[in-house]
């Protein structure tokens, strides 16, 4: 099987550190950007299977390189999941339906335990 390639971006060093290393060691190939501009670069040079999106970013916010992403033949097919460290924990289901409405996949919330992070992406590349 090849290797699943995930393209994390995200503006916190903490949060690229911890989330890469955990998918390196879970098997996955991982690719890092830290603003959604230098996202939308890399994922127009590597296409990767999964790009997982902070929303809350400098230079380009997550929801600006999601509209570039899907507005770009070459990576209007890529799968991606937002990150947000604001999410209401209470009702999941309104982001998961606003992310669905706009053609993601879902939103991870920053904060969950990283098997359960590597458990919802491998449930999304399925």
């Amino acid at each position: 099987m090849d290797k699943k390639v995930i393209l994390l971006v995200d503006d916190e060093p903490e949060i690229l550190y911890l989330y890469g290393n955990k998918l390196k060691r879970e098997g996955f190939d991982v690719l890092m950007a830290k603003d959604g501009q230098e996202g939308v670069n890399v994922a127009r040079e590597e296409i990767p299977d999964l790009i997982l999106l902070d929303l809350k970013m400098p230079v380009m916010n997550g929801m600006e390189a999601f509209v570039e992403l899907k507005n770009d033949p070459a990576t209007k097919d890529i799968k991606v999941v937002f990150l947000t460290a604001f999410s209401d924990p209470t009702v999941p289901e309104i982001d998961q339906k606003m992310a669905k409405d706009i053609g993601a996949m879902d939103f991870i919330r920053k904060g969950i335990g990283l098997d359960e992070l590597v458990e919802k992406i491998r449930g999304f590349l399925k």
